[in-house]
């Protein structure tokens, strides 16, 4: 009777461990798909800017300007392309494995997609950074030098506000070490399988047909 117990007891709390586990898998789903969409919104605004053309002898003509902006809208796209892809990659295949996988694969996947979010979201910010280099590029190709110096120097604060904008909430939410919610002590705390699986052998009295009579 104690070790049916012991055993309802280690199945109920592995359960309610998944459980919990599921809704940092989904937390992760969500912020990636948020962050996917805005990626693919990027690259194609990034796809305007290879469209655009320039005459070679007009008044704001500016060749320099325009190799800029045709790098930086090509690095936009690299890099929202990239951020699209790994989120795909990522949510597929970890979701296929955390459901469908081995006994403690919801660790894992959880574990890995907590590692994979900081390349995906330096990439996504790398691509953002270019998207606003792009646009001042353009201003130079379409403006007048004063107006264009103006909405350059927007841009670039912009950018300043948006670099420093993002490390400041990050310091603010950042989990600490100690504050960041671990299960695999206390699962580790459990009895065994395997002790039980002994216990019931010691246990079990002998077959009729092994005793000597």
């Amino acid at each position: 009777m104690l070790a049916a117990d012991k055993m309802l007891l280690r199945s109920q709390v592995k359960q309610q461990a998944i459980a919990l586990r599921e809704k940092e898998l989904n937390l992760f789903n969500s912020n990636f798909s948020a962050v996917a969409t805005q990626a693919a919104l990027l690259a194609g605004f990034s796809m305007a800017f290879l469209e655009m053309s320039v005459h070679l002898h007009g008044t704001h003509y500016n060749p320099v300007a325009k190799g800029l902006l045709h790098l930086f809208a090509t690095i936009c796209i690299c890099t929202n392309i990239y951020v699209v892809s790994v989120i795909t990659f990522v949510s597929v295949w970890g979701s296929g494995k955390a459901l469908r996988g081995r006994d403690g694969s919801m660790a894992k996947v959880v574990d890995g997609m907590n590692k994979e979010r900081w390349l995906i979201f330096i990439t996504f910010g790398i691509g953002l950074i270019s998207l606003l280099s792009a646009v001042a590029c353009s201003t130079w190709l379409l403006m007048q030098w004063e107006v264009a110096a103006v909405a350059t120097s927007l841009l670039s604060g912009t950018c300043y506000a948006l670099i420093t904008s993002a490390w400041r909430i990050f310091k603010k939410f950042e989990l600490a070490p100690g504050e960041l919610v671990r299960f695999d002590d206390f699962l580790r705390s459990l009895p065994k399988q395997q002790e039980d699986a002994d216990f019931d052998e010691e246990e079990m009295p002998e077959s009729p047909s092994s005793m000597v009579i």
